[in-house]
């Protein structure tokens, strides 16, 4: 089974890459499907995106580099500091304007904290695009293990 992450490129993230990622949740939130265990440096996963004609495809390989693992952010201010310190370097930066001001971190600094963040950076590969069953619908969490592919 291999994971795949929805990647939507009609909201583009900061830092330009569909290798930056991350989410906020409330603090009772369980993420399912997540891959909580496997999310470290060096996990492999494949990043999937909607093509032009509405199509889903895999696009790119990823193996991840940097990992914040869940931790609690008592503001937001605190989780772009956290995200600053275990994901960010000198090759890869956000301002933090420039994340404040991102539509998704904008909404979920009006929702109630401590909030939970995750971020990851991954080293990025193109890959065909392949269009593959079963990526028509993702979760919520925007994660699905499939084994229609291997990596």
């Amino acid at each position: 089974m291999v994971w795949v992450r929805l990647f939507n490129a009609r909201y583009p993230l900061p830092g330009g890459t569909p290798g930056l990622a991350w989410a906020l949740w409330q603090t009772n939130y369980k993420a399912t499907p997540w891959p909580h265990d496997e999310l470290k440096p060096d996990f492999g996963y494949y990043i999937c995106e909607t093509l032009e004609d509405g199509t889903r495809a895999v696009t790119y390989k990823a193996t991840t580099t940097h990992v914040l693992p869940p931790t609690k952010a008592a503001t937001p201010e605190e989780a772009y500091d956290l995200a600053a310190e275990h994901v960010f370097d000198d090759a890869l930066r956000v301002a933090p304007d420039v994340w404040h001001d991102y539509h998704y971190n904008a909404l979920k600094a009006e929702a109630p904290w401590p909030q939970r963040i995750v971020a990851w950076r991954a080293a990025v590969e193109p890959v065909g695009p392949h269009v593959v069953e079963g990526l028509q619908r993702f979760p919520r969490t925007g994660w699905l293990k499939t084994d229609a592919i291997t990596l």
